[in-house]
This record gives structure tokens, C-alpha cells and sequence, in this order.
């Protein structure tokens, strides 16, 4: 069958990879795999255009090299401002959260693919082709995460923050975090929280501030 990509999409794609140009791209897609050809995946061709075509409308993007969590929030406050390319059927993944319908926020995202490795972009189901730019490409260099508006964490803190934080880790990095959820940040939470650190580019100190937040997926 016939398939090509939505332009939007493929807009999103050149931004990105332009804004990073060193970024990983293992974990990219477009067209869906054997794992895709059994349900309704926008990564599936299930959308025509006027010539019968069937259209792609959705990239996953690597989270290597890039500020995944910035261009996640990036794109849902694009939606929420009505940005016709993601409304109509698009959304938005990222470290088991998907954004909310009308892009007001987020919520949690049960689907069996957490969606850790790579953001999740579904473009409009009707506005797929329309032009224009993404806003990603621009200033030079990785836009400072802003404040998160959460506490920083460290070595000693305590209470729910805590407890939150050790959960979150469990659910989102099985491999690495196996943390018991008392809210209390001792040696275990610190060395898990390093490591993620260092897997995700950024000083591994232990501490969780607003830049460990937004690498987190917290705004």
C-alpha cells in the first residue's frame, strides 16, 4: 500500500534535528512495525489524503541528545494554543504520560510501551499537512529548563516529595531503581538518582533541582 508522511511531521522532524544535530536516532519511527499492524497506531497509514494515499501522523524521537522533556512541554503548549496540526486527534508521550485531549495538561499513560526511550508525537487527524514552524530552532543551544516549581531534593530530605519521587523512579526505570517508597532520600535513592543523571547528560550529583526535574519529565 501506499504511504507517505504527513508534512508536519516531517517539519518537526528537520527542527529537531537541527536544533541537535548530534542527537541519537535508534529509537526514531515513523511507520509502524509488526507490533503496530494489529491496532488502530497513527504510526499506521489509516488516513488518507485526497489522492487515496495513506498518511503517517506520528514520529517517535529519541530522547538521547536531546531535552526530551522540554520539546514534550514544547509541543503540549503549542496544542493547548491551538496549534491545528496536533488538535483533532493528536497527543503527545512521554515517561508514561500522555498530554490531556484539549492539551491542558498531562495524565497518566497505561499503554504497555512507557514511552521512556522516545517522545510520542500524533499529529491532527485532519490537519496533517499544514505548514509552518514548530518554534524548536532558534537562540542557539539547549533553552535552560525553567523552574520546575517543586522542591529540590537531596541526601536527608523527607516526606511525600520523597515518596514520590522514589515511586516515580520505580515505575519509570525498572532496570536501575528498585527503591523502597518510605520517603526518606538515603544512599539508595542517592545512587539512583545519579545514575539517571548520568544517563541523561547532566552533573550527577545526587541532587534533584529544577534542571534533574525537567530531565524527569516534571514542569
Amino acid at each position: 500500500m501506499a504511504w507517505r508522511l504527513a508534512s508536519a511531521l516531517a517539519d518537526l522532524r528537520t527542527e529537531v534535528n537541527t536544533r541537535w544535530p548530534k542527537r541519537d536516532k535508534t529509537s526514531d519511527g515513523t511507520i509502524g512495525d509488526a507490533a503496530h499492524a494489529s491496532r488502530s497506531s497513527d504510526h499506521n497509514p489509516w488516513v488518507k489524503d485526497a489522492a487515496g494515499v495513506g498518511v503517517v501522523r506520528a514520529i517517535d524521537i529519541d530522547v538521547d541528545g536531546i531535552d526530551a522533556a522540554w520539546l514534550a512541554e514544547h509541543l503540549r503548549q503549542r496544542g493547548r494554543n491551538g496549534d491545528r496540526r496536533l488538535t483533532d486527534g493528536g497527543y503527545v508521550i512521554l515517561n508514561r504520560r500522555i498530554t490531556n485531549a484539549d492539551f491542558s495538561g498531562w495524565h497518566a499513560y497505561t499503554g504497555s510501551n512507557p514511552h521512556t526511550s522516545h517522545v510520542h508525537v500524533s499529529f491532527s487527524r485532519s490537519r496533517y499537512d499544514d505548514r509552518g514552524t514548530w518554534g524548536i530552532v532558534g537562540g542557539g543551544g539547549s533553552t535552560p529548563p525553567p523552574s520546575t516549581g517543586r522542591s529540590t531534593l537531596r541526601q536527608g530530605s523527607t516526606g511525600q516529595a520523597v515518596k514520590d519521587l522514589q515511586a516515580f523512579l520505580n515505575r519509570a526505570y525498572p532496570a536501575y531503581s528498585k527503591l523502597v517508597v518510605d520517603g526518606a532520600f538515603g544512599p539508595k535513592t542517592t545512587a539512583v538518582v545519579k545514575e539517571f543523571q548520568r544517563r541523561s547528560g547532566i552533573a550527577s550529583d545526587g541532587i534533584v533541582g529544577p534542571q534533574t526535574w525537567t530531565k524527569l519529565g516534571f514542569r
